[in-house]
């Protein structure tokens, strides 16, 4: 077989055409395709989606014994045309996903697919009779994408490259225990690009033009794309728009239902190259805030103007695209003439970027304080790893970055060791502490798992892509780490994961480990007090394989013992029920806590501070379009986060419109804290998806006394329009209110940046820190309660309820508990309860605004010398004379 049926054979495999988009550009032509039961291109379908392909393969074979497929569909299937029976209607084959073009091949009327797996679960496709669906159409203009839609929702055009470089990896040859060895799996993807960049340059040379002259022009126009594809990945976008370009001349000569994709990829790569040409991605500054300033305008213009002009292309043929509108008006901002010169029919007006109130604005301070990470995706956690009783800051990168100061690429991304200076400035010690060689890792997590006194880290790797080995790193007390994942006994099997918590599901005092992976069974580690884990999941009955991308833990009962809560993108979630003897029972059904169907980040909080811990569980659809229907107040087709109040008896209520929280935002990376110490726990969401059309902001919600929480990015200055990660809060200049840094970058090296600290400008209220350490509970205190009972003037006299943790599922804040007080407080009561000893502390008439440390048993509290200092230090003095910078915008009231 030659090089270029080698080529096309990989590319048909590995959909390496536009996947992941409303319409995916097939790779070869219809006549190329032949399946049974199809009329011409069209053929009409149902489908059903679930967790895992265990589960997928029982229901066909269910459906093969003569069960009904429409019944099964609304029972199992996770894809929101479950409710009507999993029919998707008459679509075009050369608009399938290319997975499921190869699913469907010699498959006639009447007959089931294999299972086939697709980024949202696994997939079992029925062929029926034409009009089966009574006419529904799922191809065409505003038709949806199958089967990474949901209802009507409209996914984003993925511009970037993502899938290209990891269908190349995933089909690469590698060492038999490449996923093993950081330094081997940051080899390989090195050399897979390399490949497949080759393979495709050779298939477009021009020694094989007159046998490239007689392909079909789809696959002409998806090998440009695809090298396109490859180009904007490293972030070379000179190349990949030559490339784009030479797609979108096929498809305006010879290949007319490809044009109008071809005219929004080139608007989006223009907009991306223009923010690369003014350095937004590593000096962001003002720039990468929406909404824009006209003061913020771009000095370089002309590639804004050039998106500008495919944008409006674009809408001349389609109006009403949500996406491309909202692109648009961004484009516009950049260049300074938002929203003046934006065409009435396509403006997005500013009054819908507004904040209802204003609650100051926070400055991104990284910059000044040394913290110039500038990476990919990743985690973060703040948390003082050096006992010294300063907070550092740890970040990983899944990749790698494009240098845009240099031009060069970088395929794997080291993780930073920011240690604390302790006067408002940061030095990376990442190769001082042993870390310089952990390549990779999208969330990262902290624990003393040891009891040794000082915090480790695990790195979790593999997320949307193939299995590799977590890391466990063992905080030597010296300020370096050593990796003990082997001894330890968690590196194998490797997996596909981000999300894991630590947790002492026994109260025995030591810390074990909940995974919950993509590509295989749930993990449950237990800690054996040697430095090794022993996986009991099977056992403990919460070995379920689905595609998860969040866990939380907490006791939500309060039967003194932690359970489980797990976030699925593909399905129900699941929550674990700790029944006291290394087992639990799955209950979400009966909770009340099925999420949203399409879950991310999740976490236990006490959002209404009635002592009992409530679960937020957020929706995940890659749709600028859902986001744009938020901000627009328009009908949502895509679930909306969730918010679960816990009712006390073992249930929660659905309160996510009533809070308003009914909205949609992308968000990845997300997290919560007090950002006005009032004592009410806000939430700040990383938001995105690796397509380069995914500009929308992060959000800020504030809590207001239980009730509701208000959008207020605006005003906060805290709306980052790229790619939001690992989300942390901590007080990082010890001036008694927290800070929000987040871990920016997209999941491609062209699409890197700068980490951003938001500084926050203070409030006036009060507040105390708490340091809890276990003695006989674990020393991290992790699971240890806390209640502060404090009386506010002229308010009377309220509780505020805290449990030990990192926060959020993607992100980790620091174990010690920041607590807001509010205005004028008096402390009256601290009580902590520990789990492992179930006995419980008070300690009355403390005094407020300080730092104090608990330990368990003790008699009384240790004051804690904690010195504020200003974040930035002297140069940050002399920035703070030469710049004023004003309030967000604010709605009246």
């Amino acid at each position: 077989m030659g090089v270029l049926e080698l080529l096309l054979k990989a590319w048909n495999l590995a959909a390496l055409a536009i996947a992941s988009v409303i319409f995916c550009l097939p790779l070869f032509s219809q006549t190329s395709q032949p399946t049974a039961g199809a009329s011409g291109d069209e053929v009409t379908l149902q489908i059903i989606v679930v967790g895992s392909p265990e589960e997928a393969q029982q229901i066909r074979e269910r459906v093969k014994k003569g069960e009904s497929f429409l019944v099964l569909a609304k029972e199992k299937s996770a894809d929101s045309t479950a409710e009507d029976g999993g029919r998707m209607g008459t679509v075009s084959l050369s608009m399938l996903r290319p997975e499921l073009r190869d699913a469907l091949r010699g498959v006639g009327t009447g007959q089931l697919s294999e299972v086939v797996r697709t980024p949202v679960g696994y997939a079992i496709l029925k062929v029926v009779e034409r009009g089966a669906n009574g006419g529904v159409s799922a191809a065409g203009p505003g038709g949806t994408q199958a089967t990474a839609a949901t209802g009507s929702v409209k996914y984003s055009f993925n511009v970037g490259g993502l899938n290209e470089a990891e269908q190349g990896l995933a089909n690469f040859d590698k060492p038999a225990d490449w996923n093993q060895d950081p330094k081997k799996i940051c080899q390989s993807r090195k050399q897979s690009l390399a490949a497949e960049k080759k393979s495709i340059e050779d298939f477009l040379s021009p020694r094989n033009q007159e046998r490239l002259a007689a392909r079909p022009p789809i696959d002409r126009l998806s090998a440009h794309f695809s090298l396109g594809e490859i180009n904007s990945y490293e972030g070379d976008m000179d190349r990949a728009i030559e490339q784009y370009q030479e797609a979108y001349k096929i498809a305006t000569s010879d290949l007319s239902s490809a044009t109008l994709h071809m005219t929004e990829a080139l608007g989006i790569a223009y907009l991306h190259k223009s923010e690369m040409e003014n350095d937004v991605y590593r000096n962001p500054g003002e720039r990468c805030l929406l909404p824009m300033r006209a003061g913020d305008a771009y000095a370089k213009t002309a590639d804004s103007e050039k998106a500008i002009e495919y944008f409006l292309k674009y809408l001349e043929q389609k109006p009403e695209e949500l996406e491309v509108k909202w692109l648009l008006n961004l484009a516009y901002m950049t260049v300074g003439a938002y929203p003046q010169k934006v065409p009435p029919e396509y403006l997005i007006p500013p009054s819908v970027f507004e904040s209802p109130e204003n609650v100051g604005r926070f400055i991104d301070v990284a910059p000044q304080a040394g913290l110039n990470s500038f990476s990919t995706a990743g985690g973060v956690i703040v948390d003082d790893f050096e006992s010294n009783g300063r907070l550092d800051v740890v970040t990983s990168s899944n990749k790698g970055n494009f240098d845009v100061v240099t031009s060069s690429f970088d395929s794997c991304g080291p993780m930073h060791f920011f240690h604390n200076n302790g006067d408002g400035t940061f030095t990376d010690q990442a190769e001082k502490a042993g870390l310089a060689d952990q390549f990779g890792g999208l969330n990262i997590i902290q624990a003393d798992y040891n009891n040794d006194g000082c915090l480790d880290i695990l790195i979790l790797r593999g997320a949307w892509e193939v299995a590799q080995r977590k890391s466990l790193l063992r905080n030597n007390c010296d300020g370096t780490f050593t990796d003990v994942t082997a001894a330890s006994g968690l590196a194998v099997p490797a997996t596909s994961t981000q999300a894991a918590v630590w947790v002492d599901i026994n109260n025995d005092g030591l810390l074990d480990l909940f995974v919950a992976n993509e590509d295989g069974p749930a993990q449950l580690f237990l800690n054996k007090g040697d430095g090794t884990f022993e996986d009991i999941a099977q056992s403990a009955r919460v070995d379920r394989i689905m595609f998860s991308k969040g866990v939380a833990a907490a006791d939500y009962d309060n039967d003194g013992y932690p359970d489980l809560y797990v976030s699925n993108l593909n399905g129900k979630n699941f929550l674990y029920h700790n029944n006291h003897d290394n087992t639990f029972t799955e209950v979400a059904g009966p909770a009340g806590v099925p999420g949203s169907g399409h879950g991310f980040a999740t976490w236990f909080f006490d959002y209404d501070n009635d002592g009992w811990p409530d679960l937020f569980v957020t929706s995940y659809f890659v749709s600028v379009d859902e986001t744009a229907r938020t901000y627009l107040s328009l009908p949502h087709n895509a679930t909306t986060l969730k918010l679960y109040k816990n009712m006390k008896d073992g249930t929660f209520r659905d309160v996510t419109a009533e809070t308003g929280l009914d909205k949609v935002f992308m968000p990845m990376g997300a997290n919560f804290g007090d950002i006005d110490n009032d004592g009410f726990l806000d939430i700040y969401l990383g938001t995105g998806n690796p397509s380069y059309a995914s500009l929308v902001p992060n959000v800020l919600l504030r809590n207001h006394d239980g009730k509701y929480f208000v959008d207020v990015t605006a005003s906060s200055g805290t709306g980052e329009l790229h790619k939001g990660h690992g989300i942390a809060f901590a007080d990082l200049d010890n001036d008694g209110d927290e800070d929000i840094v987040a871990e920016v970058g997209g999941a491609t090296p062209g699409d890197s940046h700068a980490l951003r600290v938001f500084e926050n400008p203070g409030n006036g209220n009060d507040w105390i820190s708490l340091k809890l350490v276990g003695t006989k509970t674990n020393r991290s205190a992790i699971g240890a309660r806390i209640r502060v009972t404090v009386e506010n003037a002229g308010q009377g006299v309220r509780s505020i309820y805290r449990t030990v943790g990192s926060g959020g599922s993607f992100g980790a804040s620091p174990l010690q508990q920041h607590i807001g007080l509010g205005k004028d407080s008096r402390i009256l009561d601290i009580e902590v309860w520990w789990p492992t000893s179930n006995t419980r502390q008070h300690f009355s008439r403390v005094d407020k605004n300080q730092f104090l440390e608990i330990k368990e048993f003790a008699q009384d509290y240790a004051k804690l010398d904690r010195q504020p200092y200003r974040l930035g230090g002297a140069q940050r003095e002399v920035q703070a004379q030469a710049k004023q910078v004003a309030p967000g915008p604010t709605k009246s009231r």
